[in-house]
């Protein structure tokens, strides 16, 4: 006899992943410290966090945007959050919190700049507003970013307008809900 194993959303599995990273990582402070130099995109720190998250990758049967689970972690080790699969803001709603702070009009210019940049070219840009969200002890939405940089490349860039949304304060769109995956 098999047992079923209950679909979860990539939300959900992200903030599983998540979790199990902090555990890992929560009482080692080479570990954390390897994460972060990993956000400098240097391939050989980007190999270093291979011994510290691929085993957390496939306990979590990640198999595509395996760099960008990756890069959230790297994020995540940075600026730790809470965990919550069921919260539905996105990246825009952060950056809006940013544009709320600010009177120069920066984070406008930077999240119209990410809004329009290819995911091979998002890290550093992302990493900074990051950066700055943290300055300002702004939460980010870890599982929720994961799920969207998975989409981030989708022809009908459907993330980078609920980020918009998000961003400029426009109702929400009604969407299909988040894909379910099939876990093993």
């Amino acid at each position: 006899m098999t047992t079923s194993t209950p679909s979860l959303t990539t939300t959900q599995r992200a903030a599983r992943y998540l979790d199990a990273v902090h555990r890992k990582i929560e009482h080692d402070n080479a570990a954390k410290a390897t994460l972060k130099r990993a956000l400098t995109g240097e391939p050989r720190h980007l190999r270093a966090v291979y011994p510290i998250l691929l085993s957390e990758l496939d306990k979590a049967g990640v198999k595509y945007h395996q760099d960008e689970w990756i890069f959230v972690a790297c994020l995540y080790a940075y600026y730790p959050q809470s965990l919550d699969p069921t919260r539905q803001q996105n990246f825009g709603h952060a950056a809006r919190g940013l544009a709320a702070e600010g009177r120069s009009g920066g984070a406008d210019r930077r999240f119209r700049a990410l809004l329009d940049t290819s995911l091979d070219n998002l890290r550093s840009p992302l990493a900074a507003l990051v950066r700055l969200l943290k300055t300002k002890s702004i939460a980010i939405n870890y599982p929720k970013l994961i799920a969207d940089l998975a989409g981030w490349e989708h022809p009908d860039q459907y993330v980078q307008d609920n980020w918009a949304r998000a961003f400029w304060g426009a109702p929400p769109q009604s969407t299909a809900a988040e894909p379910v995956v099939e876990t093993e």
